[in-house]
């Protein structure tokens, strides 16, 4: 589903200095229905990584292929392509003049041309499938930050993706409401969405999903299936890494 290879990304230092390697050569991919989790200190290039991945970021070389789609040739529908591939921040972005229902439906009808009726319908639906029913008239500031996070999913679930990328969606939570969207994003990896999570959330990597890769200053470290990577990582620095955080 997702193909990326030898990318790179430098930004300029704000103090005028060296240039900082966001990205160096990475290459990975992503198999259809597969559940990627990026872990790595702050700085160390994950979520460039992601937003790379449907073109919030542009890359200073490399290529990256999604479904068939390469997000660095100039005819590509940039546009297009961001509605096959759902991303939900650590903030949840929700326009606060609208309702959760509201919030939606604006996607829906105005990237898919959907109807109003049928985009409504939809909202509905995936309002219940978040847990959220009866929220739909609420604005965000009627919401918890969990339950705006939920609305933000059922946002992205609503343009019916391919893919989904989750960047530290769960960081900016209380520790109560943490549980709730880290249910929500095990079903949607239990459905067979094709997911790229960026996280701290230990538990979830180990537990949801097929593969976890570690990043440090830019470049990819290691990677291995869940309890490989947990209980016999072979790289000091992952070593290092993980004694700081279990």
């Amino acid at each position: 589903m997702i193909r990326i290879d030898n990318v790179s990304k430098t930004f300029p230092s704000a103090q005028g200095g060296a240039p900082i390697h966001a990205l160096i050569d990475v290459t990975n991919h992503v198999d259809r229905g597969e559940v990627v989790v990026v872990i790595g200190p702050s700085g160390s290039g994950k979520s460039t990584l992601l937003r790379a991945l449907n073109g919030l970021e542009s890359i200073d070389r490399g290529r990256i292929v999604i479904d068939g789609v390469d997000l660095t040739s100039k005819k590509t529908n940039m546009n297009g392509l961001r509605a096959e591939v759902g991303m939900v921040f650590q903030h949840f972005n929700l326009f606060l003049h609208k309702t959760a229902l509201a919030n939606i439906v604006l996607p829906q009808t105005v990237v898919l041309k959907r109807s109003r009726k049928d985009a409504e319908a939809r909202a509905q639906d995936l309002l219940a499938k978040v847990g959220l029913p009866d929220r739909g008239r609420n604005y965000p500031s009627q919401l918890s930050g969990g339950q705006q996070q939920r609305v933000a999913i059922a946002r992205s679930l609503a343009m019916n993706p391919k893919v989904m990328l989750f960047d530290e969606a769960t960081s900016a939570l209380d520790p109560e409401t943490v549980g709730g969207v880290l249910e929500l994003m095990r079903q949607l990896a239990a459905d067979g969405m094709t997911m790229v999570v960026v996280t701290h959330e230990m538990g979830f990597a180990r537990e949801a999903a097929h593969r976890v890769i570690f990043m440090d200053e830019g470049r990819i470290v290691e990677e291995a299936d869940p309890d490989t990577f947990f209980d016999a990582p072979r790289n000091e620095r992952t070593i290092a890494f993980l004694k700081q955080i279990l």
